[in-house]
């Protein structure tokens, strides 16, 4: 069995090049990628998986744990996992690497499962608070990425991942409450702010800052001229009693 592809992912990623995260043969995104994954081993859990599901596995292109990639800054139009966020401990650092990577008005496409539509309906949802928690070092996780990965470290619905990212300040461009994909998820498309508006933003001040200056000097010259024209009128005046009475 092979899970068609995404239809909002093509919408936004076709024509560009990018990393996914723990790949799957039988979970195609069929976006031009390079998959990382923290084993190149077939004898994973999920690797099995893929290779009972569609009789191969797809091929690791970059082994590191997905949040620590070994990837230059800026360097990827976009990051797409499915199923995977979940299951890292510390989410928000994923995330944070995956902006890293990716450059200006790149992407971070995510699929992550539902609560309610997957085998998790029975846990309680993860609290925004407790994800900054592990982030901050305030809740402690294990470093054994074959115990991390094979469990959900976090339980959401839709909802849930979108006030992270409004948490984190990311723009989210798009999203779907029930996935394209495999339909048991969510998805989240984030787009990366550009510095050019930044940029923008920093001139716009600027000339704002001038304009102020400008004005104020314009009202103090208007008021000074005020003056002044009144001065020359009394004096004015004065001759024209001198000398006409």
């Amino acid at each position: 069995m092979i899970f068609r592809e995404s239809r909002l992912a093509h919408q936004y990623l076709d024509g560009l090049a990018g990393l996914e995260i723990g790949g799957a043969a039988h979970n195609p995104f069929g976006l031009e990628t390079k998959n990382v994954d923290y084993v190149a081993s077939l004898d994973t859990v999920y690797k099995k998986a893929e290779i009972e599901y569609c009789g191969e596995a797809l091929k690791v292109d970059i082994v590191a744990s997905g949040d620590e990639l070994p990837v230059p800054d800026e360097s990827q139009d976009f990051v797409v996992s499915a199923h995977v966020i979940e299951h890292f401990f510390d989410p928000i650092k994923a995330i944070k690497e995956w902006l890293r990577v990716i450059k200006p008005e790149g992407y971070i496409f995510i699929i992550a499962p539902h609560k309610e539509r997957t085998f998790d309906r029975d846990r309680a949802r993860t609290p925004l608070a407790e994800l900054v928690a592990r982030h901050e070092g305030k809740i402690v996780g294990s470093k054994d990425y074959a115990h991390q990965y094979d469990e959900h470290c976090s339980v959401w619905i839709t909802q849930d991942l979108l006030d992270l990212c409004r948490y984190l300040n990311l723009n989210v461009v798009a999203y779907q409450d029930v996935d394209d994909k495999s339909g048991n998820g969510f998805a989240v498309v984030v787009q990366k702010k550009s510095l050019a508006p930044m940029w923008d933003l920093s001139i716009a001040k600027s000339l704002t800052r001038v304009r102020v200056f400008l004005k104020r000097r314009r009202c103090r010259f208007q008021r000074y001229w005020k003056k002044q024209r009144r001065s020359v009128a009394k004096r004015l005046a004065g001759i024209r009693r001198i000398f006409w009475g």
